[in-house]
């Protein structure tokens, strides 16, 4: 009677979540029923913005991004599991999640580029103050997780050089303005004529996936990869990633 006391008690004080999104599942559960039903994105590919083909609209945009591919396992809809679990990895202290994300990521990097080979992987930076409030980079787990899985070295080659406005509420236009000449190379970083996977959680626009190949390029990578939890559908307008060129100054 009192061991179920206590039973009933641990699971209303610490119910199990489920692994993908953090919602709480039944105490047999792995993962709720919306991320059990998850659709995975499958081939053929854009590998330009990362949709199925047929839902791709890369045709309508006069640019193209900086990184070769990106990929992910699911779509990002507002509201959906997907968008869950990203919030709940990074704003909602849940940092277990970016083991079962990262594993999802994983399946996604050896479906899709399965004859790629990379020097090693790294991930995305934040800023040294936003990173220190939170005390973790959800894109870092993620990556060393996906490095785990898939026997890649992981390294963190870029550095954030100036802390950024919040992606979530701005226009396409206004998410690469605002990611412009964001990133450096870290200390002591080794990208000269490497092939390199970059991690992060979610793609939208890929204004931020975008600005950091194309640091990683600019200091010699030969191609960088990229990969996602989560891929945002939208239809690109002619301000995309190639305009960041023009505009794009670095360190000789």
């Amino acid at each position: 009677m009192i061991k179920e006391m206590f039973s009933a008690l641990s699971d209303m004080l610490f119910p199990k979540r489920c692994a993908l999104c953090g919602e709480v599942v039944e105490i047999d559960e792995e993962l709720c029923p919306d991320c059990k039903a998850l659709k995975r994105v499958s081939a053929p590919l854009c590998l330009k913005c990362g949709c199925e083909k047929s839902e791709c609209v890369c045709k309508k945009s006069k640019h193209s991004p900086e990184y070769k591919a990106v990929v992910a396992p699911y779509y990002y809809e507002h509201g959906g599991c997907v968008a869950k679990g990203v919030l709940n990895l990074k704003m909602h202290d849940m940092p277990q999640l970016a083991i079962a994300q990262g594993d999802e990521i994983s399946k996604a990097v050896s479906d899709f580029y399965e004859l790629v080979h990379f020097d090693y992987a790294t991930f995305v930076p934040m800023s040294f103050y936003a990173e220190r409030q939170r005390e973790f980079n959800q894109a870092k787990l993620l990556a060393e997780r996906v490095g785990q899985n898939l026997k890649i070295p992981v390294k963190t080659a870029l550095r954030k050089k100036h802390k950024t406005k919040m992606q979530k509420r701005q226009s396409a236009a206004d998410r690469f303005v605002n990611m412009y000449n964001a990133f450096d190379l870290a200390d002591n970083s080794d990208v000269a004529g490497k092939t390199i996977l970059l991690i992060d959680d979610v793609k939208t626009t890929g204004a931020t996936l975008s600005s950091a190949a194309l640091t990683l390029k600019a200091y010699g990578a030969k191609a960088v990869y990229c990969a996602v939890y989560g891929i945002v559908k939208i239809i690109p307008n002619d301000f995309h990633s190639g305009c960041i060129l023009s505009l794009y100054k670095f360190k000789q």
